[in-house]
């Protein structure tokens, strides 16, 4: 339905004249008459207007689908670097009032969390921001640094506060109820080696190997972290190189090639698969493996090209 029309079927439904709501926007008669004609649309400083008159949203004037409202937050939430309380707020409504009624509640759910990540990663910049402040201001205060660790995720020195074990009892239930993902166990594994909880992990690497759903390079990858963590550092090297022999073009595999080698802090192969991983990949081409090289072109302060990859 066109705007002209939308707004014929409301003013209707409100049981207006063209006259009475030409008063209430304080314009002629004939303008509404041409809007509902198709003839002219309203100024845009007309819609805020319109929508308290017949009680709707501005989306809601243009017939906006809940489908396109949904990918408007997904846009919105990837473009904005900041959300007013406002704009937050009414996301936050709309999606809560989805969850009644949207048959996709999985989707829902996840763009709430998006939604709620997007203000804490806004909110954890100014805390690390004014913590940074208050230790240049007092460098003696005692107090501050957890705010670091919060904030930015700097390292923690209490094993108990480091630890990872609600995340771990999570996925471990999750690969229980939903035996056949083969995500959910890659995340546990992630987080029982965050812990160097590596006869676990290896447990949970041989249950993925049955799955149907597993793929053969993950398998390798994980061998080879758990060799890392477990300090075996040339039983890790072959499960590293034979993952580059087998997927030597893959994007995926040089990628996480180059994290193994950059754990090791032999910065000049990381450099090398990050380069190669980037290369290989496909459009729309993810920005990781430049990040990477920018992260390592820092740490050996070549800075330029460290510019070079940011841009």
């Amino acid at each position: 339905m066109i705007l002209g029309e939308k707004i014929r079927t409301l003013r209707l439904a409100a049981k207006l004249t063209q006259d009475e709501l030409a008063g209430k926007l304080e314009i002629s008669s004939q303008a509404i008459s041409k809007w509902e004609n198709g003839s002219c649309a309203p100024d845009i400083y007309m819609l805020p207007k319109l929508s308290v008159i017949f009680g709707v949203t501005i989306d809601e004037l243009f017939d906006i689908t809940i489908e396109n409202k949904l990918h408007r937050i997904e846009n919105m939430l990837v473009i904005e670097d900041s959300i007013s309380d406002e704009s937050f707020s009414n996301t936050e409504k709309f999606l809560k009032e989805q969850l009644e009624s949207n048959p996709d509640k999985g989707k829902v759910y996840a763009l709430l969390g998006r939604l709620y990540h997007h203000r804490m990663r806004h909110d954890s910049y100014w805390v690390s921001f004014y913590a940074k402040k208050s230790l240049k201001d007092n460098p003696f205060q005692k107090d501050v640094a957890w705010f670091l660790q919060m904030s930015e995720g700097a390292a923690i020195p209490d094993w108990n506060i480091r630890q990872h074990s609600k995340t771990i009892r999570f996925y471990k239930d999750m690969t229980r109820k939903f035996p056949d993902v083969p995500e959910h166990y890659l995340e546990l594994m992630e987080n029982l080696l965050a812990d160097q909880r590596t006869t676990e992990a290896h447990d949970v690497l041989n249950k993925y190997k049955c799955i149907p759903g597993h793929q053969e390079k993950n398998i390798l990858i994980y061998e080879s972290k758990i060799a890392l963590c477990e300090k075996k550092f040339e039983e890790a090297d072959q499960w590293i190189n034979e993952l580059l022999t087998n997927y030597p073009d893959d994007e995926i595999a040089l990628f996480k090639a180059a994290g193994y080698f950059a754990e090791l802090c032999d910065y000049e192969k990381a450099l090398k698969y990050y380069k190669k991983s980037y290369e290989k990949g496909t459009s729309p081409r993810y920005t990781d493996s430049l990040l990477a090289q920018a992260i390592i072109y820092e740490i050996q302060e070549n800075y330029p090209e460290a510019i070079s990859c940011y841009k």
